[in-house]
């Protein structure tokens, strides 16, 4: 498959903050998933899906939060997922912004592939691709079914809630009433996860919308451009760094082979090698901001063993010594 198995850490914070409030000890997971603990301080690192998904699954089977992916995407808000999430906002009518939704969130999974089917007085929502999925499919259904029905809130109101749903789980997780979730009847066990939509609701404006938008189109059908591999690359393997990453291991991450890796950086028109170099050279000089780091540290997180192998490193990108760039360009205010 073609498309980026990349998870935005968007999805990650809202979990850290449910473990937080349950008493579960984050670090925990951090250290069971291998995740970068950077990653509870820095929204904009990357984790790749299939690692969110078991962490997701885990959390409902060992630590019996088996609501966990509704009540997640219950507190989820659209405003604060970036550019994707105040795009679809801004769409001057909820079909359009379903339909944008559907063209770019194939890029942001693996599993999920989202269409809009008519069927009488609805329109459903329909998620499919969750068989195949791995493990943590249930706890994700729930997220995503929230996550789903937020966009048609976007248009609709907080208060709404879907009047019939198909659900691919046999049930619902203990503690949750079906009435949180839907206002009419549930179908269980189904080949497919969806909610109808009234089609009445259809032409309803989004929240962000303006009708005097300027002239060069803020509000138009989305253009919203997917992020280019190499980019999302470097936001995952910058949470990474110091661990100093392989090829393979960086392939993996992503749930490809070397070779496929190697491709998609070529299509970008760069390699692993420079990509690696970029996030080196870009902390490194976030890092001599910061007096109280050492020539030693700084080398450590980034994932040189030796520091006099970062210093040569350091010299060949920006043409002098660690030392003196910290001499010239950070001296503090």
């Amino acid at each position: 498959m073609d498309s980026i198995p990349l998870t935005k850490a968007h999805q990650f914070w809202p979990l850290t903050e449910y473990l937080t409030g349950f008493g579960v000890p984050v670090g925990r997971y951090i250290e069971r998933f291998h995740l970068s603990k950077k990653m509870l301080d820095a929204p904009e690192l990357f984790i790749d899906e299939a690692r969110f998904w078991r962490l997701a699954g885990d959390l409902a089977e060992r630590e019996g939060f088996l609501d966990w992916g509704f009540r997640a995407g219950q507190q989820l808000d659209l405003s604060v997922l970036g550019e994707f999430g105040t795009t679809l906002l801004r769409q001057p009518s909820l079909k359009v912004a379903l339909e944008t939704f559907i063209t770019t969130a194939h890029a942001e999974s693996l599993h999920a592939h989202f269409e809009l089917m008519r069927q009488g007085e609805f329109c459903w929502f329909i998620l499919r691709g969750y068989r195949d999925a791995p493990a943590g499919r249930r706890v994700m259904e729930f997220y995503n079914v929230q996550l789903m029905s937020k966009l048609v809130q976007g248009a609709s109101g907080n208060r709404w809630r879907p009047p019939a749903m198909h659900l691919e789980s046999g049930s619902l997780p203990e503690g949750l009433a079906a009435s949180e979730i839907c206002t009419g009847n549930i179908r269980f066990s189904s080949t497919m996860t969806a909610i109808a939509i009234p089609e009445a609701l259809l032409a309803a404006p989004m929240s962000g919308y303006c009708a005097f938008a300027l002239p060069d189109g803020d509000n138009r059908p989305s253009t919203l451009a997917r992020t280019d591999f190499a980019t999302s690359l470097r936001l995952l393997l910058t949470g990474y760094l110091d661990e100093g990453l392989t090829i393979g291991d960086s392939a993996d991450l992503v749930g490809m082979s070397e070779r496929t890796l190697q491709r998609r950086l070529a299509k970008d028109g760069t390699t692993f090698n420079e990509i690696i170099d970029q996030i080196r050279f870009d902390v490194a000089k976030q890092c001599l901001r910061d007096d109280s780091m050492s020539i030693i540290d700084i080398s450590g997180e980034l994932g040189y063993t030796d520091p006099a192998n970062f210093t040569r490193a350091f010299r060949r990108w920006a043409g002098v010594a660690p030392r003196q760039h910290r001499q010239l360009h950070c001296q503090p205010l």
